[in-house]
């Protein structure tokens, strides 16, 4: 079959189409965007290039409607894609936009074809434009096939052109691609129209697929309804009300012999066979189902339930038939009603520590509001969160963790005035429900009785932990008068004790949530600094006490904010330990440490604070690791300060960790000792290589005896098991002096000098002789 007649063919069907299958024709031009999209750019680089490389003003107009028709094509197919389903209704004003574009756009570049190939001396426009103008036909026959009248019109008006362009040139070789290029234009088309068929035929397979799909599954649904029904009890009557259909089910649900049923039977009779059941379960109830008028209009307003003599609990339903009879199916729901009341359990209850869960706690919140505002008396929410119950987490392991979460339910249980009004909101948070509220003194006693209860130790596994607590404390109606305020006012309150130190309690108020929001935007501003570049290491000698050479230096970090400024640690650390980038930040500070240590004299090692949620990441070591192998620092010369708290019942994982940090040669100090949890315990159970003494044991060493004692006490245990002695916060000559005297290894403080930054820290490496006096 020649050209012509196929595409008489294919326009005659066209005709006959759907106007479904036109819809998916004229969706299938504007997709893939992608296609369009890169098919557009393409163009508009080549339409560059010619403009670029020639001279002819011809040729430079041309290529620029090339681009801007181009860039107009996409936009138009940016607007159809963002349009909502009525563009379907109007695709043949969708069609027409389309086609106007790809003829303006195929009739420019057959135009730019032409010219360069008769006007242009350029030969590398004179490859590039023709092919990438036959690859453009190449593409356009199989990509628009759905409608051919387009896409042989696209075919012409750029092939063509371009072959008139070749023939013309008076060459022989051009002569040739000219009609070569025709007899392309010739195959494309024909394939347009034989790709078209294929197109065209699978949509309208698909269409009637689908149609006989909803087809079947309207008939899979009947049958489904059916079986349904036939696995309950059912009975069905006619117009006159007498049985026609019954199953076994319905005699076993409701009792009646099967000796006694039968056809033409009336739902009145059968009533009065059942009646027995019926009365002896809902006489004693008060029920009204004692008359067969009764049964009848319970059933006709809805759904009936009955509980039978043996405690099953049945459901019977009644719908009316087309032919005006009706049909009761009879549904036993005894283990339904069973889960129910246990999923009501479980849905009330957290599944951990047995007090209310979050839903629970909103509705008793509700529950309260409505009898405040009957009695006009009022109620107060503590929201509670654990001090340090993710370093527990993380050290002692999950396990500890819920036992940990237990105990504290078992705890706010033990409080009698508190019974019934405890829920667990999740992680380490818990609510209270406070009622009679007369005061804010009120509520502060509650508060303070909750704190002494949590101070005290809890013994899990044998291991002594305490956590204490942080209480945020809204009052209704004064503060809010719904629940989600309330609660909200109680996190802010929370947030603010938080920010204060923890282990307390703060009743709100409103201009508490501007420190909150303050507190939200530092946490963000802190995630963006990671990758902004606004924290830098400073670092602060440690010096040999007996010849003032610097032998290590502390990283500490330091926080310049674009807009705020400086930023100390104190702000910032504890809303990073919160959230837990305080990981990701750990992580940073370790290689820049390790970079700059890396460029000191290979005397000074770098000591870094970590984390104790560092150690719970289970990567740590790896970490370690790759900050030594990136910067070349030898692993000797890296030392890891550990507070106590990462040492308090530490779990395998974590004692392997430390095992395999020290196996490396990574020496491990022991940071603030005496302000954690279980000091001997740490030295006994792990071989520290120093014991770094905490400044609160140095700010007063001059001036009472007994700071002296300690100091003394301490550095004799260390040195009695082979640990050099670190003191931070020396300030003055005459606590060195006494430090000395006491004979402490190594000193840290504003004595020698400050933290600073790392080209100064080199500065200060770099000079001979011991420091002497303050470094500025």
């Amino acid at each position: 079959m020649g050209l012509y007649s196929k595409l008489r063919a294919a326009l005659a069907e066209d005709a006959l189409l759907s106007r479904d299958v036109k819809r998916s024709l004229v969706d299938g031009l504007y997709q893939p965007f992608a296609s369009l999209a890169v098919g557009a750019a393409s163009g508009t680089i080549v339409a560059t290039a010619a403009a670029f490389w020639s001279d002819d003003w011809a040729i430079t107009l041309t290529a620029f409607a090339v681009g801007l028709i181009g860039l107009t094509r996409v936009l138009l197919a940016r607007v159809y894609l963002t349009k909502g389903p009525e563009k379907y209704d109007r695709h043949e004003i969708w069609e027409t936009y389309f086609s106007v574009g790809a003829f303006a756009y195929a009739a420019s570049l057959g135009i730019l074809s032409f010219l360069i190939t008769t006007r242009s001396s350029n030969l590398a426009l004179q490859v590039i434009t023709p092919t990438f103008t036959i690859g453009y036909a190449a593409g356009i026959s199989g990509r628009n096939a759905g409608r051919p009248l387009l896409a042989i019109a696209q075919v012409v008006l750029s092939a063509m052109p371009l072959s008139a362009g070749l023939l013309v040139s008076g060459d022989g070789e051009r002569a040739s691609l000219g009609i070569l290029s025709l007899l392309f234009a010739y195959g494309m088309i024909d394939i347009t129209l034989s790709t078209r068929e294929i197109i065209v035929s699978a949509l309208v397979t698909t269409r009637e697929k689908e149609a006989l799909a909803a087809k079947f599954q309207a008939q899979a649904n009947l049958f489904d309804i059916a079986l349904r029904n036939m696995s309950h009890g059912l009975c069905m009557f006619d117009a006159r009300g007498r049985l026609q259909v019954w199953n076994d089910q319905f005699l076993s649900i409701s009792g009646i012999p099967s000796s006694r049923i039968h056809t033409n039977s009336t739902a009145r009779s059968l009533y009065k066979l059942s009646r027995a059941i019926v009365d002896e379960r809902s006489a004693g109830r008060g029920s009204t189902l004692s008359t067969f008028a009764a049964a009848s209009n319970a059933l006709r307003s809805g759904n009936l339930v009955l509980i039978l003599p043996d405690d099953r609990v049945v459901s019977l339903m009644q719908r009316r038939t087309a032919e005006k009879g009706y049909v009761i199916i009879f549904e036993d729901i005894t283990e339904r009603r069973r889960n129910e009341a246990r999923i009501q359990q479980m849905a009330s209850y957290d599944d951990l520590t047995g007090l209310l869960n979050r839903s629970s706690f909103k509705a008793k919140v509700s529950e309260a509001l409505k009898a405040s505002a009957r009695s006009k008396g009022d109620f107060a929410v503590h929201l509670l969160d654990l001090d340090h119950f993710k370093v527990i987490n993380d050290t002692l392991g999950h396990p500890a963790g819920d036992r940990l979460l237990q105990m504290v339910a078992d705890r706010l249980r033990g409080i009698g005035a508190l019974s019934g009004s405890v829920a667990r909101l999740g992680g380490d948070e818990f609510v209270i429900v406070q009622q009679s509220v007369t005061s804010p003194a009120v509520a502060e006693d509650l508060a303070r009785r909750v704190l002494q209860e949590l101070e005290r130790p809890f013994d899990i596994d044998g291991t002594h932990v305490t956590v204490g607590a942080s209480i945020g404390i809204a009052i209704a109606p004064f503060h809010a008068n719904d629940e989600d305020r309330l609660l909200k006012c109680a996190d802010i309150a929370l947030y603010a004790i938080k920010g204060a130190g923890r282990s307390g309690f703060k009743i709100f108020q409103h201009e508490m949530e501007a420190a909150t929001r303050a507190r939200h935007a530092l946490e963000s501003d802190l995630r963006a600094a990671l990758t902004n570049g606004e924290l830098e290491l400073h670092y602060q000698p440690i010096v040999d006490s007996s010849t003032g050479a610097i032998v290590s230096c502390e990283a500490l970090l330091r926080w310049h904010h674009p807009v705020s400024g400086y930023i100390p640690p104190s702000d910032f650390i504890p809303v990073a330990e919160d959230t837990g980038l305080i990981v990701q930040l750990g992580n940073w500070v370790l290689n820049e440490a390790c970079r700059e240590a890396r460029k000191w004299p290979s005397t000074v090692s770098v000591a870094v604070n970590m984390s104790p949620r560092q150690f719970g990441d289970p990567q740590l070591a790896f970490h370690v690791i790759g900050a030594l192998n990136r910067s070349g620092l030898p692993a000797h010369r890296l030392e890891l300060e550990i507070t106590e708290s990462v040492t308090l019942g530490a779990t395998h994982k974590i004692v392997e960790t430390i095992n395999k940090l020290r196996q490396l040669g990574i020496r491990l100090s022991i940071d603030d000792f005496g302000t954690g949890y279980s000091s001997l315990s740490s030295l006994r159970n792990f071989a520290f290589d120093k014991l770094k003494i905490d400044r609160s044991f140095v700010s007063d060493l001059d001036r009472k005896a007994e700071s002296t004692a300690i100091i003394r006490a301490i550095v004799g245990m260390g040195r009695s098991i082979g640990m050099a002695i670190v003191v931070e916060g020396v300030e003055t000559e005459t606590q060195l002096s006494i430090l000395r005297t006491e004979g402490c290894d190594l000193i840290q403080g504003y004595v020698f000098s400050r933290p600073v930054a790392a080209p100064q820290i080199r500065t200060m490496l770099a000079a001979a002789g011991p420091l002497t006096r303050l470094a500025s």
